[in-house]
């Protein structure tokens, strides 16, 4: 039979507290032991669970009279809250002693970061500023984009071979297509993709058990989807793009040219509220460049407003940019 190790009692005092409340040592000990409650005890209604037996052991050196005593003042003071409960869980459904912070008592050791903590705060700080100083630069990008076309064509423009705009397919095929895809995936769970157009990018499509088409939305919800309108529009595009059957896009990882276009050549993007559509990506010098097709059938690259030249967008920024610009 293993025992369980001795837990170890760490008391951290709050020096400007106890002058605040004018608390003796004993009393700001047991506070400082209150305080860690939430992160031990049962929790009933919102009270932690305390037991005299428990407080003894943990602190053997304050004594029970004194114990009570120091309670009692921190009750005063409205610094903690007392009342009966019951724990249902254990043997007999004992009642017994429920205690919680008040407001003036969560104030202790409020504003305590330990060395770690504070290691830890620092490395997250300085990640928000590379996150604020990249969003925008990424910010900059968008504002100085237009979508007026450059007349000069490189080398690069004439390679560049326009993609044809997709056709619906025959109903038959897509039917046929659905049901080898569910029969697959109904059967391992596993994602179908994610960026599919007219949903939450971020949102991963799969078939559930009732091998019906689902999402699993950004914030780990499970919904099954009901509009027949949009399923059967997901269905054709998944039809024409079965490149992206299985593939689940990981944001973070910087994608290759060819990634680029097998997820976005096709799709529409927003530039200052005129929509166009993606027809091919160009690969120039470190960068890419983005061919567009206007609503009015003409075709040319991105421009940057302020150079008044082809827009060539780094490798790591180009899939964000195009993330935010996506319009459906």
């Amino acid at each position: 039979m293993s025992v369980a190790p001795k837990r170890t009692i760490t008391l951290v005092k709050d020096l400007l507290f106890q002058e605040k409340y004018h608390l003796s040592h004993t009393q700001t000990d047991l506070m400082a032991y209150l305080v860690n409650l939430t992160y031990w005890s049962i929790s009933v209604d919102d009270y932690s669970v305390i037991t005299t037996s428990k407080v003894m052991s943990d602190l053997p050196k304050m004594g029970l009279k004194t114990f009570e005593a120091s309670l009692k003042a921190l009750k005063d003071l409205g610094l903690v809250e007392c009342k009966i409960v019951e724990v249902k869980q254990w043997k007999g459904k004992p009642k017994v002693r429920g205690l919680r912070l008040t407001k003036k008592g969560k104030e202790y050791n409020k504003n305590i970061i330990l060395p770690s903590q504070d290691e830890k705060v620092r490395e997250l700080e300085k990640k928000n500023k590379e996150l604020e100083r990249e969003n925008q630069k990424l910010k900059e990008s968008i504002d100085n984009l237009t979508i007026e076309l450059e007349e000069k064509n490189s080398k690069e423009t004439q390679e560049t071979i326009s993609q044809p705009e997709p056709k619906l397919p025959p109903k038959d095929e897509v039917d046929d297509f659905i049901q080898q895809t569910t029969k697959q995936f109904g059967a391992n769970g596993k994602p179908l993709c994610n960026l599919a157009p007219k949903y939450n990018k971020e949102s991963t499509f799969y078939i559930n058990t009732y091998n019906r088409l689902s999402v699993i939305t950004p914030s780990n919800d499970h919904i099954q989807v009901s509009n027949p309108e949009y399923i059967n529009y997901f269905w054709q595009w998944l039809y024409l793009n079965s490149h992206r059957i299985g593939d689940k896009i990981d944001f973070s990882i910087t994608p290759t040219i060819k990634q680029l276009k097998d997820r976005f050549i096709n799709r529409t993007i927003k530039i200052k509220e005129e929509k166009c559509t993606i027809v091919e990506f160009a690969k120039k010098e470190d960068g890419v460049m983005i061919k567009i097709r206007k609503e009015n059938g003409k075709e040319g690259f991105l421009i940057d407003s302020v150079t008044n030249k082809s827009k060539v967008f780094e490798f790591n920024n180009c899939q964000k940019i195009i993330l935010e610009l996506l319009d459906s």
